[in-house]
């Protein structure tokens, strides 16, 4: 990737970056096609409120398909850039809008304020981070679709987090500074997770469908020269019990 360090520094001070045609026009139309299907089937884990089709198991059904995406070649410097051999994927999951879409502003890490101001509780704990990488399948544009984020949201800790002051954090969002994207098919955009972001649709019926990889920082990676072998990671946080008001479970 041609000026490695600048897209990175870019993606630490913005707090996101455009990587442009990241898929070809055939990898970008393939897995278009393989969401509708998956649409078809009825694999939906359900449409929300806001007009949000997501499905979470295409990488589990289709990893012919959707592998491919998982620290993308085009990409790859970007992440590797950022976490290393830290990096492990969290979540994968494709989304399709189907008819009017306006999502609610929001961060996909919630926690990470919260995790912040723990950090003194322990000596050797370590401020943890994500990135997101969200794949475009068809055109947004200013009469079409965008990708919405709170100018330098990632630098200051939003006000009203908690998930009863909702009303409040959406209208501190819609005050600030904005910056507003309009990704290509075939686009990828990679974010800083606490972030807070917005997505919409300005005509009902077009087309929208994106896949979005959540990325977290893990320190003790697979392949660690250690002494032991690791357990893997059901049951194996003692202390991380507890679910936060926002998990949606």
């Amino acid at each position: 990737m041609d000026n490695l360090e600048a897209r990175l520094d870019q993606l630490e001070e913005d707090g996101f970056i455009t990587v442009e045609n990241a898929l070809t026009p055939e990898e970008t139309e393939h897995v278009r096609q393989r969401i509708n299907h998956a649409r078809t089937m009825g694999w939906e884990e359900g449409l929300n409120d806001v007009g949000n089709m997501w499905f979470d198991s295409l990488l589990d059904r289709e990893p012919d398909t959707y592998a491919p995406l998982v620290g993308h070649p085009s990409i790859r410097p970007i992440l590797e850039g950022m976490m290393g051999r830290q990096c492990q994927l969290r979540s994968f999951r494709a989304h399709i809008n189907p008819g009017p879409y306006l999502q609610e502003w929001h961060l996909d890490f919630y926690g990470y304020w919260q995790e912040k101001h723990d950090l003194g509780h322990g000596r050797l704990v370590v401020q943890p981070v994500g990135i997101n990488t969200t794949f475009y399948f068809q055109d947004n544009g200013p009469d079409l679709a965008h990708l919405k984020f709170v100018k330098d949201g990632h630098k200051i800790e939003p006000p009203h987090l908690d998930p009863m002051d909702r009303p409040k954090f959406e209208a501190w969002c819609e005050a600030q500074e904005h910056v507003i994207l309009y990704p290509k098919a075939g686009d990828c955009v990679i974010f800083i997770n606490h972030i807070p972001h917005q997505g919409a649709k300005h005509q009902e019926h077009i087309e929208r469908s994106n896949v979005v990889c959540h990325y977290q920082v893990t320190p003790m990676y697979e392949g660690i020269w250690h002494v032991s072998q690791p357990r893997g990671y059901d049951g194996t946080f003692p202390f991380a019990e507890e679910r936060r008001p926002w998990s949606k479970g």
